[in-house]
């Protein structure tokens, strides 16, 4: 990634003091001015060291276990935690099953946004446990809930990519996430949602069902029946028949916005979105939602 559009760093160890100290900074900060997403004196390879820092503060044990992740080296971690002084939001992105994390450019110079990127390397859809996170789903999103306390507890959202984008969508229902923005997003899965359909048929599917079938869920329904809930745009392609079906299944539920994209890009709609220059749209709609409430 090009450094020169993150912004400009400092030295590490003057950035960071403590987590907690920084911490502090952090939520009394003005929020960034200018063009770059953060202001030069707090760059990338700053953000991703109070992170760490964040991360050995609250997660001792888990984070002993993980290698943490550098701003030369990070595409292919785990879990990484970016905070941004001063900002109101927090952007969880999934990535999907590519072993890359979700961070493009336009995601990354993301003004007053807190950043925590996640990938599951078991392909487990981040249901079973994420490195570095938590061993399971729900220690996983008690640990999303310490950090996001302390990042001083902003507005939350969600967004995920192809495999990625179940659980953005169901972290962002369990977290109370203000809005989620799924790019190919599987909305269910449970196999009984596709009569006659067999692992063989969604091989994808096959590392969770060995683990933890039961949590196969259809968030479709959990959307449908559950309120407070995140405000949704859910991106795909009409030439991918099962990204359709996908997205059509949760159609007509309140706050989900179905929007289809060009016919070329197939399942592969955040690469054809990006190489487009067209992904930061969706952001910028996506951080101003607030979420649907009940009556």
């Amino acid at each position: 990634m090009d450094q020169t559009a993150i912004g400009a760093s400092r030295d590490a160890d003057a950035c960071i003091v403590t987590a907690s100290e920084n911490l502090d900074t952090i939520s009394t900060a003005p929020p960034p001015t200018g063009e770059t997403a953060h202001p030069p004196q707090f760059g990338w390879p700053d953000r991703i060291q109070l992170g760490n820092a964040l991360l050995r503060e609250l997660l001792p044990d888990l984070t002993a276990k993980t290698t943490p992740p550098t701003d030369l080296d990070y595409s292919r971690s785990c879990l990484l935690v970016a905070p941004c002084p001063g900002a109101t939001s927090v952007l969880i992105t999934f990535g999907g099953n590519t072993g890359y994390l979700m961070l493009p450019a336009p995601v990354v110079t993301l003004q007053n946004t807190h950043l925590i990127a996640i990938r599951d390397p078991t392909r487990c859809f981040a249901l079973c446990g994420v490195p570095g996170l938590g061993q399971t789903y729900t220690e996983c999103i008690d640990n999303l809930r310490r950090l996001i306390t302390a990042l001083g507890e902003p507005e939350i959202y969600c967004a995920g990519v192809s495999a990625g984008g179940y659980p953005a969508l169901r972290y962002g229902l369990d977290l109370g996430a203000s809005g989620v923005l799924g790019f190919s997003a599987p909305t269910t899965l449970d196999l009984s949602n596709d009569p006659g359909a067999d692992l063989s048929r969604y091989p994808q599917l096959t590392a969770l069902y060995r683990q933890q079938p039961q949590l196969a869920q259809d968030v479709a329904q959990l959307y449908a029946t559950s309120k407070p809930r995140p405000r949704v745009i859910l991106l795909f392609s009409p030439s991918n028949d099962r990204d359709t079906w996908l997205a059509d299944r949760m159609r007509g539920i309140e706050g989900v916005e179905i929007e289809p994209v060009d016919n070329e890009a197939g399942h592969r709609v955040f690469v054809w979105l990006n190489s487009a220059n067209a992904i930061p749209q969706y952001f910028e709609r996506l951080l101003t939602f607030r979420a649907v409430e009940a009556a």
